[in-house]
Formats: C-alpha cells, sequence, structure tokens
C-alpha cells in the first residue's frame, strides 16, 4: 500500500506540473477538440510492440482527454530518432537508453523526478546527465543466468545458489565439467559468453567511473577475453562462433544441448515460464554481473506547451503507475523488470517457480556504465576491431596485445568528444 501511495503521490506531482504548462483549469490545452494527441516512439519486437501498446491503451483509459499515437521504430531507432529531431519533426515522447541518452539529452526538455520513488539508485540516476533529469525512468532490463537443474544433478555438480553469484573462477570450472560428448550430441556447459557483459563479471568495465578515461586493455579486460576465447577452443565449454551462427541458443538451452544461459534477459522470461519449471532455474549471473540497461522517456524540448503537459501525465503513468508497470511483463511476453517497489510482486508472480526474483536483485544491485558521449559510436568500432583480431570473434590475434592497442584508439575517439 505504501508503494502503491507513494506512486500516487508522485504522479500529482507531476500532473502539477503537467498543470502549469495547461490551461487555468489545471487540464492540459487542446485545439478545441477536447483532447490532446501526442506522438510516442519506440522500439521493440512484435512481442515488446503489443506490451507497449498494451500500457498506452490503459493510459488512455485512465486519460481520456490525451491520445497517444505509436510510433514503432522497428530497426535503427537511434539513427532514425535522430533523423527526426534533426528534421523538425521530434516525436512528443521518445523513449532512450540510459547508455544512448548523453547523445540525446540537448533535445530533450528537463523534467523533475522524484528519485525516491525507485527502489534501485542505477535506475533512479538512469535519466540523468550532468545533473539535470532529462527523461523519466521506465523499465529496467537487468541480466540474469538461466541453468538446467537436471544437467547439474546428472553431471554431480552443485547447482547454484538462487540468491548468491558464481564467482567466475566458480562458474569456469563447473561449465568444464557440465560439457560432455562429441559432434551432434555434444552438450556444452554454456552458451557463448558475451565479451561486454562477462568483461563486467571479471570486474572490469569500458570507462572508468567518471566517463573519462578508457579501461577495457587493463588486467580485468584482458583476463575477461582471454576467458571468452579459451571458451571456444577445443576443449572449451561453449560453442564457437561458427557452430552457434544462425542458432537459437534459447532453443539448444530447453533441448538440453547447453546447460547454461548467461546474459538471460528479461525478453525470455516467457519462453522459461513454458518449459517444466522443476528443470530450469534462474540464478544471478556469476562475478559482478552485467551491466543493465534502464530505458527512460525524454520529452522532445520543442513540444508546445500543451503536449508538455500531456508528455508529463504520460511519462509519470508509464513510470509510477501500477495499471502500467504490471503491464512490462507477463507469460506471453516481457518488455522488462518494473521499477517501481509496488509492481514487483506481480512480476515475481508471472512465474514463481524459477526465481524471477534474481532480475529484480540485479536491478537492486546494478552494474551501470559510465556516460559517455558518443558511446555507441566508441564501442560499435571497438567491437568491430576486437571481433574481426581476435577469436572473440574471427580473428586469431592475441587479446593481450590487441586491447591495449584498442584501448589506445579508444581514448582518442573519448578526448575528441570533450
Amino acid at each position: 500500500m505504501q508503494a502503491k501511495a507513494l506512486a500516487a503521490v508522485t504522479a500529482v506531482s507531476f500532473l502539477a506540473l503537467a498543470a502549469c504548462a495547461g490551461t487555468p483549469d489545471g487540464g492540459p490545452a487542446d485545439s478545441g477538440s477536447g483532447t490532446v494527441t501526442i506522438t510516442y516512439a519506440f522500439w521493440g519486437n512484435n512481442d515488446e510492440a503489443a506490451t507497449i501498446k498494451s500500457m498506452i491503451a490503459a493510459f488512455e483509459k485512465a486519460n481520456p482527454a490525451i491520445k497517444i499515437e505509436p510510433n514503432w521504430i522497428q530497426s535503427d531507432y537511434e539513427q532514425k530518432l535522430q533523423t527526426s529531431i534533426a528534421g523538425g519533426d521530434a516525436p512528443t515522447v521518445a523513449q532512450i537508453s540510459n547508455t544512448a541518452l548523453p547523445s540525446f539529452a540537448n533535445a530533450f526538455a528537463p523534467v523533475q523526478v522524484d528519485h525516491g520513488v525507485y527502489y534501485s539508485p542505477a535506475v533512479a540516476k538512469a535519466g540523468n546527465v550532468g545533473g539535470t533529469d532529462y527523461a523519466v525512468p521506465f523499465v529496467a532490463k537487468s541480466k540474469v543466468m538461466a541453468i538446467n537443474k537436471a544437467a547439474f544433478e546428472a553431471a554431480g555438480v552443485a547447482v547454484p545458489s538462487a540468491t548468491a553469484p558464481m564467482s567466475t573462477a566458480e562458474f569456469v570450472a563447473a561449465a568444464k565439467k557440465l560439457t560432455s560428448g562429441s559432434g551432434a550430441k555434444k552438450v556444452y556447459g554454456s552458451a557463448p559468453l558475451w565479451y561486454d557483459g562477462w568483461l563486467v563479471a571479471e570486474g572490469g568495465s569500458y570507462y572508468s567511473a567518471d566517463g573519462r578515461t578508457c579501461t577495457m586493455g587493463n588486467a580485468d579486460g584482458i583476463r575477461a577475453a582471454q576467458t571468452v576465447v579459451d571458451s571456444t577452443k577445443p576443449g572449451g565449454f561453449a560453442p564457437s562462433s561458427i557452430d552457434a551462427q544462425g542458432q537459437d541458443m534459447f532453443q539448444w538451452f530447453s533441448d538440453g544441448k547447453v546447460a547454461m544461459l548467461p546474459d538471460f534477459g528479461p525478453w525470455n522470461i516467457a519462453k522459461i515460464a513454458a518449459l517444466d519449471t522443476s528443470k530450469f532455474l534462474i540464478v544471478p549471473m556469476p562475478g559482478k554481473g552485467e551491466p543493465m540497461e534502464v530505458d527512460s522517456l525524454g520529452i522532445a524540448k520543442s513540444a508546445t506547451e500543451a503536449e508538455v503537459a500531456a508528455a508529463k501525465t504520460f511519462a509519470t503513468f508509464m513510470s509510477t503507475s501500477p495499471a502500467a508497470q504490471n503491464l512490462l511483463a507477463s507469460t506471453t511476453s516481457a518488455l522488462g523488470v518494473p521499477v517501481v517497489q509496488g509492481s514487483l510482486e506481480a512480476f515475481k508472480a508471472i512465474a514463481p517457480k524459477v526465481n524471477l526474483q534474481a532480475f529484480t536483485d540485479a536491478v537492486t544491485n546494478a552494474v551501470t556504465t559510465a556516460y559517455v558521449k558518443d558511446k555507441v559510436k566508441i564501442e560499435s568500432t571497438f567491437s568491430t576491431d576486437l571481433n574481426s583480431r581476435t577469436a572473440i570473434g574471427t580473428g586469431t590475434e592475441d587479446p593481450a596485445t590487441v586491447l591495449p592497442e584498442l584501448q589506445a584508439q579508444c581514448q582518442k575517439m573519448l578526448d575528441a568528444t570533450k
């Protein structure tokens, strides 16, 4: 009840802000039709888009004087969003990730966000750049690991704790023991490791905490890269990029071809809920975990007063109302994890036997990356070179040689943004 009351109070405070930009009676201004229409840009697959549209429907039912025009961008989201902003046709409200926000903050109007509404500090600060809130937190996308309990028991390996993460060394040792067979009958201890995520699990990062120094070429970064490379060598525990190409790792997981599925996002909740939950479990990611994405809602600086008022009402509803937050995940699709305490029980009830608590714990204890203006561009360049030169991708060079070189390249690009 307290969480719901807090959400209600916050909604009132946002509505009060909206009233300042609306008509004298506190409602949004309109063009004479009695309603205000605003546009909302977002991305996602078919199921995720359906989830968002259901949230929009819930909002319009609760706010009949405001209509939302969905703008579902199915590919190249950030590029197309930037093009629309530059062309003077920005959506009134745009969904934006915490990693991309620094590149778009100048296009958004500052907003007032009550950070105390959110149970995770990482969520609370997701829309903040340089001490100013430019977006309202909306959904968390934490990462966990799915395991095949039956495979652990058959191999005589202890099933990981549902609450305490394995160390990265314990993960590697378990993955090796869980690997068996050959050819079409081979069972892998783990699905392929994602370098960016494993870097964080090993205690490393792309950047220093202040975002001013590239750090992936240090000992943590090299160790993480070496683990990824070794995992796919003969005698390793994960399928190579060639073996995994075009394959659905979740299908391999459900078929028993891989025992552990790291980098397991909330969009897979509906899939694991449909399996025999006596055989499968969600546990924390090993080591320090993986970076968490938080998507927020930014309001166009170019919007009219009436649109801003309506947009604030919409953003608050999506961010804090149980009527919206309870719809973020279901047994048919999941967009992510709720960001307010009052919706967590509904979230965990979706699949009570697979330990969805691990997702909410990962939100609470989240690792978030430093804010870097050209993060997407820098990391795209870095990843391309890393994959082409080392066995993380298709290359053969030693990561211990390549990473320091790429770190220097990263630093030049980073310095150019200052």
